[in-house]
């Protein structure tokens, strides 16, 4: 089957808080993303995450070593910490698609951030991502470490029906009910329901309130300014806006008028710190686009 309908899943506070951070989104060989950023002050190491239902390959690259971390999504808002000191790289799997080393399971890593030794995932890769000289080609090392991987992979039944229901999922905003889809596929409730867990951690309830939040984050996030919150939950899939307000105190560990407030704020901010660059940059002599 086909990726037709995906809800790309974001983490906000991290694009607004970490220094020097972009993103590359992909949507190929189930990772939604790459990202890089630095962590230079210790009062400025720890971030929010918010839940969305994937999972997260983070190499974080010191002066003398490199950490190499995997982190499933976060069940509520959480703090995401990480070392002082290091830029980091990381690559967000979407739901489903995560492909961990041998040894972990997804329910290792749910809510959960596990350190790994650095060859889990082939001898050299870890090497490899550290002495390249960018995002663009630590992002090209990794995508053809797991292109080669998914050729040896096979596919068994159990994904396959897990990949229906999560297009299902995403199809209906996060409202089809296990007995409905029980229905569609002929597979118990029971059997359904431990399938998906053993694939994303979570169940399919918990993934269905992840996926509305997100697609309600992804649409505020991009026009803060100019979305209605009540008229958006509704696209969202919320059943009405107080529904969507329960869930978003708890996965964004704030109400949707102050995040509004923050991303407009941070907008502002980052625009200031373009011109002042662009004026250091012109006073030697540079001018970058």
């Amino acid at each position: 089957m086909d990726e037709k309908k995906v809800v790309t899943p974001v983490q906000p506070y991290l694009r607004l808080d970490a220094e020097d951070y972009k993103e590359i989104l992909n949507k190929r060989m189930g990772i939604s993303s790459f990202y890089e950023f630095q962590v230079k002050d210790p009062e400025q190491s720890c971030f929010k995450a918010v839940p969305d239902g994937s999972t997260d390959l983070v190499f974080g690259i010191g002066e003398k070593d490199v950490k190499v971390l995997i982190g499933g999504t976060v069940l509520r808002a959480k703090n995401w910490d990480f070392d002082d000191g290091r830029y980091y790289f990381g690559a967000r799997f979407l739901p489903g698609r995560c492909i961990l080393p041998k040894d972990l399971s997804i329910q290792d890593v749910v809510n959960n951030d596990v350190e790994i030794d650095l060859n889990d995932y082939g001898a050299g890769l870890t090497d490899r991502i550290a002495e390249a000289e960018d995002v663009e080609q630590r992002a090209q090392i990794l995508m053809s470490y797991f292109s080669e991987n998914q050729k040896r992979s096979c596919r068994d039944g159990a994904h396959t029906l897990e990949e229906y229901m999560r297009q299902r999922i995403y199809a209906t905003k996060g409202n089809i009910t296990i007995g409905m889809l029980s229905r569609e596929t002929g597979y118990s409730e029971c059997y359904i329901r431990r399938i998906f867990k053993q694939i994303h951690g979570i169940s399919p309830k918990e993934f269905e309130r992840f996926i509305r939040f997100q697609a309600f984050l992804n649409e505020i996030t991009a026009a803060p300014g100019e979305t209605d919150s009540e008229e958006t939950a509704l696209n969202c899939g919320y059943y009405d806006q107080s529904h969507m307000l329960k869930d978003f105190r708890v996965f964004a560990g704030t109400t949707p008028e102050k995040y509004k407030k923050r991303i407009c704020d941070g907008s502002a901010r980052r625009a200031d710190h373009t011109t002042i660059n662009k004026q250091k940059e012109n006073t030697h002599g540079i001018i970058k686009n």
